[in-house]
């Protein structure tokens, strides 16, 4: 045991008195702050190979009260801690949930998530954003749209100021490969986000994870300044030290989801010595409890009654029928009053745009390798491609090494954009946190990332691409054919990478999304026309080919380059008078451009159809996409 851990027989606590609670006539103080949850009971179904199993307990009928204070959830990995924490935050599915939660004795808003504060475990912030800049954007779009630029700013330097932030305000929070501040700084910043609206509420999921010790408690004090600033703070947090437990207030502690204690931190000790359990002298309370708890007899001393559940004993107490005696009436009050609704929005549509559209610029212009790497890429594959296809002549060969050539290009187009799945995967976890927290709506989200994504990463390098591969090929020298060349490959891109959008927001897990859009890749693939003729389909495979981005892309840009073009077999002949060999077109074998496009079934034709296809099928993807995302399950 550390050095700095007192005894705790005889340890003089910090004062929680009983006035933590609403008085026991049932009459609750109109000014105070509090939470109150009412058997809250809470299940999950359970499968195995498709076989229905009986429903998980997470919670059974947990019922209790927190005032203005500090207020700690604990038990053993298990308990249902972090679903109470959940239940109470209103960030739990509604499907097997039962209960009620009054906030100040009425019934919960409508949209709770959003007037109230949330601080995640592990801390969620744009780590190419400096600490001000996380909390400007807190500031831009949850605060009301009354208040103007400059009271946000003052807001946030408030917060700074709140926080201890000063000294960090302009570094930036940190990546995976770019050293930022320290964990402590982060946890404090994760606070901050949630202190902007200046909730009466903050729930906190293990708030000292990751941090060391010393760390940890200086959290753990900030968050005790603020709750005496007025409000009610409550965290799930699993075995804090002694010099963090003595801060608590009040305490409820959870065994198998039941409630084994729930009431003043300072009056815990006392309550399982009563049981037959005490603590040892110098021994951490947390530590006890959880032994206790978890039935390990080597931390504990005397001999109670092991046949009773921990459970079983506090329903039984005079502790929970007391706080039942008052719980009840206020329910009963509550509903015969209508419920609140909490605004989800405090700021219009465009304003959202703009505002994730400039983080995510600022993201890319602060992190810029991918998006240089990807145009350096392109110009490569690009040289490439024009070495191995280059200047192709008028032959009858050159026809077919331009379909090859037209193929390889959009082969690699297609799978290059592989990469677009991490778009919603990586920042999945801070989207569904900041969308349920009342920051932005789906729509702002998608079409910023979406913008800021196809633009610098698809449509600039295919812009790159085409403008070096099309010279170096040789294809018809016209200005318009060369538009339509490039307006054909952006559209390529922008849908093979809608087609990622769609399993990125459609799973969590990267490997299996890039499986399943390298499938999707492979069945457009095999259907393009390419390698195997569309005619000798069977019936019931046929209709595939209308489904492949390949085949509108390979047919517009052979009709772009071979329609109403003649070429030619070509023979050797030698000139004397130059002494150099010449090829001349020999007119019996001649191939006409239109003829070609239709031997091979080709659209002849049909280009701006083909153009027209391939933009419907980036649009479809894209709705897809979002309209996945937008019912995508948010709440835990």
């Amino acid at each position: 045991m550390s050095a700095d851990i007192e005894p705790v027989q005889g340890q003089d606590f910090e004062a929680v008195e009983l006035s933590n609670f609403p008085a026991m006539n049932g009459e609750v103080v109109s000014d105070s702050r509090f939470i109150s949850f009412h058997n809250i009971t809470y299940t999950v179904e359970q499968r195995v190979c498709f076989k229905k199993r009986p429903p998980k307990v997470i919670l059974n009928d947990v019922s209790g009260m927190m005032k203005v204070g500090l207020h700690a959830i604990m038990g053993p990995t298990g308990s249902g801690k972090t679903s109470l924490l959940d239940v109470l935050a209103d960030r739990k599915a509604k499907k097997g949930l039962s209960g009620h939660v009054l906030i100040n004795g009425r019934r919960q808003p409508r949209n709770f998530k959003c007037a109230s504060a949330y601080v995640v475990q592990d801390d969620i912030l744009k780590g190419t954003l400096s600490v001000k800049e996380n909390l400007m954007f807190s500031a831009a779009l949850r605060l009301p749209a009354s208040y103007s630029w400059s009271d946000r700013k003052e807001k946030v330097d408030k917060v700074i100021d709140e926080l201890g932030l000063l000294k960090v305000a302009k570094s930036r929070v940190g990546t995976e490969v770019l050293r930022g501040i320290s964990g402590g700084e982060r946890k404090r910043t994760s606070i901050g986000m949630e202190l902007i609206i200046s909730p009466d509420i903050v729930f906190l999921d293990e708030p000292t994870t990751g941090l060391d010790s010393s760390t940890a408690i200086s959290v753990i004090k900030l968050l005790k300044d603020l709750s005496g600033a007025g409000r009610v703070i409550v965290m799930a947090i699993h075995q804090p030290r002694y010099a963090i437990f003595k801060l608590f207030d009040s305490l409820t502690l959870l065994s198998n989801g039941e409630l084994v204690y729930h009431g003043p931190a300072v009056s815990a000790l006392d309550y399982f010595s009563k049981l037959g359990y005490v603590c040892e002298q110098h021994n951490n309370p947390a530590d006890f409890f959880l032994d206790v708890i978890s039935m390990n007899e080597s931390s504990v001393t005397s001999d109670p009654d092991k046949n009773t559940p921990l459970a079983t004993y506090y329903k039984e107490s005079g502790e929970i029928k007391e706080l039942h005696s008052h719980l009840e009436p206020m329910l009963t009050k509550a509903f015969n009053e209508p419920r609140g609704i909490s605004p989800q929005y405090n700021t219009h549509f465009p304003w959202q745009l703009l505002m994730v559209s400039m983080r995510t610029v600022t993201n890319i212009i602060r992190d810029p390798l991918l998006a240089m790497m990807q145009i350096v890429l392109m110009a490569l594959f690009a040289a490439l491609v024009g070495v191995i296809f280059f200047q192709l002549d008028n032959s009858f060969v050159g026809v077919q090494d331009r379909i090859g050539a037209f193929f390889f290009i959009i082969m690699n187009l297609v799978f290059g954009n592989l990469n677009s799945i991490e778009l919603f995967i990586k920042e999945k976890v801070l989207f569904r946190h900041e969308n349920i927290s009342g920051y932005y709506r789906v729509s702002a989200y998608f079409l910023a990332k979406v913008i800021c994504d196809v633009l610098p990463l698809r449509v600039l390098p295919t812009m790159v691409f085409g403008a070096i591969s099309y010279w170096m090929i040789g294809l018809e020298a016209h200005v318009s054919n060369f538009f339509i060349y490039l307006l054909t490959l952006i559209l390529t891109s922008v849908a093979a990478s809608g087609v990622a959008f769609v399993f990125s927001a459609l799973v969590d897990v990267f490997a299996l999304a890039n499986i399943m859009a390298a499938f999707t890749y492979v069945i457009m693939m095999v259907f393009a026309g390419f390698l195997i003729n569309l005619n000798s389909l069977a019936d019931w495979l046929s209709w595939l080919q209308y489904i492949s981005v390949f085949r509108y892309s390979l047919h517009a840009l052979a009709e772009n380059e071979l329609s109403d073009r003649v070429f030619c077999d070509k023979a050797s002949t030698f000139d004397g008078i130059t002494n150099e060999t010449q090829l001349i077109c020999n007119d019996s074998r001649t191939i006409d451009g239109n003829e070609f496009l239709d031997d091979q079934n080709y659209s002849e034709n049909d280009l701006w159809i083909n153009e027209l296809a391939l933009l419907l099928f980036t649009i479809f993807f894209l709705m897809l996409a979002y309209i996945i995302l937008r019912l995508s399950k948010k709440e835990k």
